[in-house]
Order: structure tokens, then C-alpha cells, then sequence
């Protein structure tokens, strides 16, 4: 059994626990919900709740120590979530310290008050024995502004309601939470008795520590609800669908990325109307403001031939810069997006395509790996995006790897100038996505022979050689009247 005197050695792998995490974080099979319970076969002797609302959704990190209390060994563990922010989970990934868990999503039922994840060790856990898990997850729409209505000029604070616990399908010897705000405007919060000589919660700067508490049962659920009310000065963005679209071209060695944003701003909206007098005003000193005035996408170096453009056409007001080392496009929408303000538009760019592609031994199996999303280093959440690869005609064995759950996933014949029998494409979908996707890498690989790389000069060569041998045959038919 571990001796957790510093809490802080439950952190040290925190660092790795997104960039490690496996492609295929969950599986398809469904986890019993209605009328299962978990069976006490773990105990939690620490557990330490991190929850960071420095985004615009919420990032829960439980870092803990199991004790397997069954005189047998055991490889599943259950982590309970309450129905009701069910759908606003975008992600949930375990991680122990010998890496990544498999964890198997939930079969929602509605009657069911708790829907359980079920993380597979990848070492059955001995009987008597403990181990370091890692639960983290990202919850969105939990945030809401409060006042909902503000003045164009005043500051903008947002709510966020949560457990006093911790939730757990088992019994904790130990517990605490902390919270970490965006800066240390925090005017409310709730206060709970005393715990021992201390107050509840303890405050410092940016972080409030609810907490510890000892001997939480899992019949206590989550205990007392907490809410706490906070300053937020950057806009609430959430792009409400997404469309991705890849084309990769063999013969002309290039990747063309293009990206159409339906983009919303979900903070406190505008108690009066808008001044224009009043925005240019404060432009001089630029004070924080709730409202979308400027998006930087941070591309890969080596990006070129950027573009932006919105319903009315090209937006002047963009900037992109490139280099060997970095590569940016910065964009201005034509008018600021306070919240409640919709706004849509498109960018798109291109690369060398040896930069993404990779090419096995006998020249025919390639690999193809490009980032899963390239948007604004904003934080940002997606209801709904779409992704598509369009591979060179001919391609043929296509295989994608995603690096996320998608809700669905086609393959069909996409036709563009010059195509014969047309591309291979495959339209991806995924829901509920948040920003930190942004690191994670799509893989496709696919079969292309070397002679469908002429296809295309060839198709060319025809129509030019069946156009001119066409034109000789009618130049000859002889059109005279009479002799």
C-alpha cells in the first residue's frame, strides 16, 4: 500500500497523460447501466481532484491510489458519471503508471441515475496490492455567464456548479478537491462547515481547495453541491460545426488543406445595443473584452498560399506569416463577436506533401499522417465536425486510423477534373470535441501502384490525341454543294 505524504507524487505523469494517450481510447462495448452496481472489490486510500475552468469548458484530473481488497485478482474498474452531464463528456482516459487503459464507453439508459466507464487495467491488479490510475476528463456547456446580460465595456464572470466529491463506485479513505480559476477575481463561492480547525474551502490566488475528507462511501455520491462564480475576460467560443476537408495529389506532390467554421459566441450577451463609437475607443488602450475580435492559427511550418474568406467573400483584414521555423495565420472577422453573435467563414492552406507522406520499401504502400485539427490556439469547443480525405485516383486497401471515438464514418468516389473512375474519400464524424485534440495525429494509409501515378497524364494525352484526330477527321469531310 502506498503512503501518500506529498500529494504532489500523484502528479508527476500528468505532464504525458495526453500526448500518450492510445488512438483508441474507448471501445464500442457497452457497459451495463440500468440497476449495476459495481462490485467492492477496490478501495480508493487517496484520491486527489483537480478541476481547471481556465477554458471555456471544464478539465477534471483524478489522480489516485487503488487497493485491490478481494482475494482475487482484477482488472476492471468502474468510474461512475451521473446522467446528466453523460452527453457533455467529451473524453474520458485512464492511465496507470505502465500507460494507457482501455476504457469502454456506457450503454445510456435514461432510467439509470448513473452511467459507469469501465477501465480496463492492463495488468490484472493482484490481490492485496495497490496502483496509481490516472481518470481524466473534459466536460463542455457547463460554464454559464452570470449576469447573462452585460454592457459592452464590463466585465464578464461565468458559473460553474459542481460536487463537494469526488464520484466513485468505491469507498475513500482520503480525498480533496482543488479548483483552478483563470485569475483570482472569484466574488462567490460556496462555503461549507469548517473542516476540523480549517475553513472549507481554503483559498490562495487562482486555486481553492476544498477539503481533505476522510471515509467518503460511494451511497454519499458527490455530497453537497458547490458553485463558484469567476471573472472570465475571453470570449466563450464554441464553433458549432466544423468541415475539414483534406485532398492529397501525388502527382503535383501536394496537400491541400480547406476548413469552414460556423462559429458562435457563447458569453454574456449585450444588455444594450452595439456602439461602433464606443469599440473604437477602446481599441487605443485594448482593454480584455468578452468578444471575439481576432483568431491565430498556428500551422505547421512550411504552410503556404493561406487564405480567408467568409459569406460576402475575401477579408483583407488577415495576416500570414511563414518561415522555416513557424508558420501563422492571423485573422480578423469584419465585425467584433460579442456573445450571442454568430459568425462564418473559411481558410485554407497548403503544404509539400513529403512532409505528411511516407513510403514503404517496394514503393507502393504509403503512409499518410496529418494533424486531426489545425484550428486557433483559442480555447474553443466543437459541437459537430466533419473531416475528409480525399486520396489520389487509383489508391486502393484504404485504412484510417482516428485518434478520437467517431460517431460514423463513410467511404465513397469523390470526382474532380480529369478523374476517370474518381477518389477514394473518407468523411469522418465526431461530436463534443474540445481544443486539445489539436495534438493528436489521423493516420491513413493506403495502396497506390506506381502506374496509377500516370493515369492522369495519360487520361490527358487521350483527350488531346482523340480532340485533335477529331478535328482532322472533320476537316476532311468535304461540305461543298455540287461538282
Amino acid at each position: 500500500m502506498y503512503s501518500l505524504q506529498n500529494w504532489g507524487i500523484l502528479l508527476l505523469p500528468l505532464a504525458s497523460l495526453f500526448s500518450l494517450a492510445p488512438c483508441s481510447s474507448a471501445d464500442s462495448t457497452p457497459v451495463p447501466s440500468n440497476g449495476f452496481t459495481p462490485p467492492q472489490v477496490f478501495k480508493n486510500s487517496n484520491l486527489l481532484r483537480t478541476i481547471d475552468i481556465t477554458k471555456p469548458y471544464v478539465r477534471e484530473t483524478i489522480a489516485m491510489v487503488i487497493d485491490n481488497i478481494s482475494k482475487e485478482p482484477q482488472a476492471e474498474y468502474y468510474v461512475p458519471i451521473p446522467k446528466g452531464i453523460v452527453e457533455n463528456i467529451s473524453y474520458l482516459e485512464a492511465r496507470g503508471e505502465d500507460g494507457p487503459h482501455i476504457v469502454n464507453t456506457p450503454a445510456f439508459i435514461p432510467e439509470s441515475e448513473m452511467q459507469y466507464y469501465r477501465v480496463l487495467l492492463n495488468t490484472p491488479l493482484s490481490a492485496g496490492k495497490s496502483a496509481k490510475l490516472w481518470i481524466t476528463l473534459a466536460q463542455t456547456d457547463c460554464l454559464i455567464p452570470v449576469p447573462a446580460l452585460i454592457g459592452q465595456t464590463d466585465k464578464q464572470f461565468l458559473q460553474w456548479t459542481g460536487s463537494q466529491y469526488a464520484a466513485s463506485a468505491y469507498v475513500t479513505e482520503k480525498q480533496k478537491t482543488k479548483i483552478r480559476f483563470p485569475n483570482s477575481e472569484v466574488p462567490n463561492f460556496t462555503v461549507l462547515e469548517k473542516n476540523g480547525e480549517n475553513d472549507d474551502p481554503t483559498g490562495a490566488g487562482a486555486w481553492y481547495t476544498y477539503g481533505p475528507y476522510k471515509t467518503v462511501n460511494p451511497d454519499q455520491e458527490g455530497g453537497k453541491a458547490i458553485t463558484l462564480r469567476f471573472e472570465y475576460t475571453n470570449p466563450v467560443i464554441k464553433m458549432t460545426r466544423m468541415e475539414r476537408h483534406i485532398e492529397v495529389s501525388h502527382w503535383g506532390g501536394n496537400i491541400a488543406f480547406e476548413e469552414r467554421y460556423w462559429m458562435t459566441n457563447l458569453g454574456a450577451k449585450l444588455k444594450d445595443t452595439f456602439s461602433r463609437v464606443q469599440w473604437a475607443s477602446t481599441s487605443y488602450y485594448n482593454p480584455p473584452t468578452s468578444a471575439i475580435k481576432h483568431l491565430t492559427f498556428p500551422l505547421i511550418p512550411g504552410a503556404q498560399d493561406a487564405y480567408f474568406t467568409d459569406e460576402i467573400g475575401n477579408v483583407s483584414t488577415s495576416r500570414f506569416r511563414s518561415n522555416i521555423r513557424e508558420a501563422h495565420l492571423e485573422l480578423k472577422p469584419r465585425y467584433p463577436v460579442f456573445g450571442g453573435w454568430n459568425y462564418s467563414f473559411v481558410v485554407g492552406w497548403n503544404y509539400d506533401l513529403k512532409h505528411f507522406l511516407r513510403v514503404s520499401q517496394d514503393g507502393e504502400r504509403y503512409v499518410l499522417k496529418v494533424p486531426f485539427l489545425e484550428g486557433p490556439k483559442d480555447s474553443i469547443t466543437y459541437d459537430e465536425v466533419e473531416i475528409t480525405v480525399v486520396l489520389p485516383e487509383g489508391a486502393t486497401d484504404v485504412k484510417c486510423s482516428p485518434p478520437i471515438p467517431l460517431i460514423s464514418e463513410e467511404e465513397y468516389l469523390h470526382h474532380t477534373f480529369m478523374d476517370t473512375r474518381g477518389r477514394i474519400a473518407i468523411k469522418m464524424k465526431a461530436a463534443n470535441v474540445v481544443d486539445e485534440q489539436h495534438k493528436k495525429e489521423l493516420i491513413v494509409t493506403y495502396h497506390y501502384p506506381t502506374m496509377a501515378l500516370y493515369r492522369k497524364p495519360f487520361v490527358i494525352f487521350t483527350g488531346v490525341l482523340t480532340l485533335f484526330t477529331l478535328s482532322w477527321l472533320v476537316s476532311k469531310i468535304d461540305l461543298k454543294i455540287g461538282k
